[in-house]
């Protein structure tokens, strides 16, 4: 009866542990982090999106920046693209789904703005389009996604953190767990310095 759950959180446990034990991966979140902060120092924002649970991921990572992670300091610019659902119908009635987070970013980003692009396949268009329209604006990019994606968007990353897995509920648990890695860092910078 407790067979599949105990499967599931073992292979939960175990893309972790092989998040953990690669250090090229733990540097690549450090990293991003570090983006995160001298987008800040410039003034920058931090623009989120992802589609289904990765736009509640996008919406939950933009109020850690906003609010709080675990302390009170400075409030950062930070908004999820998926979360004006006028904007996304719009965008997707009058154009098409596949530019309703771009449109926004040739709207909203600016060269000194960061981009997190969250997608566990890394194949999703819309988000593939927002990092070409974040680039052309000169914007840094952080793509989450996972193992599954080829070459090409991982390139056009200034950081790219693949989860280890296949899995998609898998992979969505390890970039939560990684959103808020980068939240942490970036607090921690946040309560010494603004």
């Amino acid at each position: 009866m407790l067979d599949d759950i105990r499967h599931y959180i073992e292979h939960s446990i175990d893309v972790k542990t092989a998040i953990l034990n690669n250090d090229r991966l733990l540097l690549k979140i450090y990293q991003a982090s570090q983006l995160v902060i001298s987008s800040i120092r410039r003034k920058g924002k931090i623009l989120i999106a992802g589609n289904g649970g990765s736009a509640a991921d996008a919406m939950h990572m933009a109020t850690e920046f906003t609010v709080k992670f675990y302390s009170p300091s400075s409030p950062l610019a930070a908004i999820a693209l998926s979360a004006d659902s006028c904007v996304i119908t719009a965008a997707g009635n009058d154009f098409n789904f596949e530019y309703v987070f771009s449109r926004q970013i040739e709207a909203l980003g600016c060269e000194n703005d960061v981009f997190i692009a969250i997608s566990t396949s890394g194949t999703s268009k819309n988000i593939l389009n927002a990092i070409d329209a974040a680039k052309r604006k000169n914007m840094q990019v952080i793509f989450l996604t996972s193992e599954m994606l080829g070459v090409t968007y991982l390139q056009k990353a200034d950081i790219a953190l693949c989860v280890p897995s296949n899995d998609i509920p898998l992979i969505q648990e390890a970039h939560g767990m990684i959103e808020h890695l980068i939240c942490l860092e970036v607090e921690k910078e946040r309560v010494r310095e603004f």
